[in-house]
């Protein structure tokens, strides 16, 4: 069923206030697939991304997330982020290709290592590989990967014998390799809490864990072209000694261009690709930009006066895209900027194609009173007087199944039994329907074809917190 109004595959977008933006995504999706979607920041990539698994759940969906830490910081970014970033660049440079691929600004802004980086450092294990369980350890210690005891995280293996244990990125549970002598017998995916097999697998792409390698010909790089920027002084530094004796350091990933010939963008990646521009992006790129450099300059000034642990950031356009390449790829002909609202007057030269350009997605019923009681009441009155003139299908979307089962409980004590159909997605949606689904929104929205009522529209807040997020 349609929920959207149709618009020209070129040009802004407007009439698309959250929710609605989803709804055009996905109609882009499936029109244009592959696309991009740049978020402004994390919590908006998370909540577009609930809203498309809503509104399809077999649309193709892939992250690239940025770093979780701050430019030229002291930490580095968390693995599983990671891992997720390289499990989605190595699809991408292996020629795979989703429907939507979900990023955000910060992401964007940062360059990337080059796509051969991926190609060259990913090997693929059958159960009839023939692998030692040596040389799979070297293999893995070359890439990054912890050797521990037992594997618990993303990117740490352990050897015992005849058996090697692996966590590799772009998993949701590590591998169990049983060696027969030289060859795998059989690949087992094991719980890392309780070490118990919970499946098989016939395939595993190993993958590095982070987005360089400590190889000797990438030492070598990273200390000629250390000592080059920073001079000799700083063949003293932690991080030049740890990088010399082929260990990790705590934030080693800022110093990326060191390891790499050379770097390149997401652009490269995804040539051509239609890129789709958040509310507020570019407000979220002059802020990163800003912090960008505040933080460079706040290194460069004081963190020198630390002799035991000096901090040498290199130049922002290193590791980060200058304004004029953003600036380029923001306002390319590729991209499309979505608005909430409808075009002023000023910015319809043309009223047909202006037409054509308004999703026409606007603001929803706002219900919140003084009390639960009269909240629902004013719902009821507005799905009746909805089913009695235009007749949409009806959406409730409320953040949890609980806070759905409640909603439904409340709205049926007053409209009757069974009116309220609870659905996974809105590809069950049909004309004139009352329904009610998962979907954590913060403010409901209409468009000429579906009219959607959020928690926060009939109680001025969610009736219970989202389900956390296990790493």
């Amino acid at each position: 069923m349609k929920f959207i109004s149709d618009i020209l595959n070129s040009g802004d977008i407007w009439g698309a206030p959250d929710g609605a933006l989803s709804l055009v995504l996905a109609e882009a999706a499936h029109a244009q697939a592959p696309i991009i979607f740049v978020a402004r920041d994390d919590a908006r990539l998370a909540s577009v991304e609930a809203g498309l698994k809503c509104i399809n759940s077999k649309l193709d969906m892939w992250v690239l997330p940025a770093w979780d830490c701050l430019p030229f910081d002291r930490l580095s970014p968390q693995g599983g982020l990671v891992g997720r970033r390289i499990e989605t660049l190595a699809r991408l440079c292996a020629g795979e290709a989703p429907s939507i691929l979900l990023t955000t600004i910060n992401a964007i802004v940062q360059k990337l290592p080059p796509p051969d980086y991926f190609t060259d450092s990913s090997l693929v294990i059958t159960p009839a590989s023939a692998h030692s369980p040596a040389s799979l350890a070297e293999f893995l210690s070359n890439h990054s990967y912890l050797r521990t005891d037992t594997v618990r995280e993303i990117g740490e293996f352990a050897v015992r014998g005849g058996i090697v244990d692996v966590f590799p990125p772009g998993h949701s549970a590590p591998v169990r390799l049983d060696f027969f002598g030289d060859e795998i017998e059989e690949m087992r995916v094991f719980d890392a809490a309780t070490q118990r097999s919970t499946g098989r697998l016939d395939r595993l792409v190993l993958r590095p864990v982070a987005e360089f390698m400590l190889t000797e010909a990438n030492i070598s790089r990273f200390r000629t072209r250390y000592l080059q920027a920073f001079g000799g002084c700083a063949s003293r530094d932690a991080l030049y000694e740890s990088v010399s004796a082929g260990r990790m350091h705590p934030g080693i990933e800022h110093w990326l261009p060191l390891f790499h010939d050379r770097l390149v963008t997401l652009e490269d990646y995804c040539l051509g690709w239609p890129l789709f521009l958040d509310h507020e992006g570019d407000a979220a790129y002059a802020a990163r930009q800003a912090q960008i450099q505040d933080f460079f300059e706040a290194r460069s000034q004081h963190d020198k006066d630390y002799e035991t642990a000096p901090y040498r950031p290199l130049p922002p356009d290193q590791l980060y895209l200058s304004d004029e390449h953003i600036n380029a790829v923001l306002l390319g002909p590729s991209t499309r900027r979505f608005f909430a609202f409808t075009a002023p007057e000023k910015a319809r030269p043309d009223p047909s194609i202006q037409e054509k350009s308004d999703a026409k997605g606007r603001a929803g019923i706002r219900l919140a009173t003084s009390c639960a009681t009269s909240a629902v009441t004013n719902c009821v009155a507005a799905i009746t007087s909805e089913r009695e003139g235009q007749n949409r299908p009806i959406l409730l979307a409320c953040s949890s199944v609980g806070a759905a089962s409640r909603l439904t409980d409340l709205l049926e004590h007053q409209i009757g039994a069974g009116v309220v159909q609870p659905v996974s997605t809105l590809t069950e949606v049909k004309h004139a329907g009352v329904y009610i689904t998962q979907w954590p929104l913060e403010t409901g929205f209409q468009t000429d074809h579906i009219l959607v009522f959020a928690e926060p529209d009939i109680f001025g807040q969610q009736l219970s917190r989202p389900q956390s997020k296990q790493g």
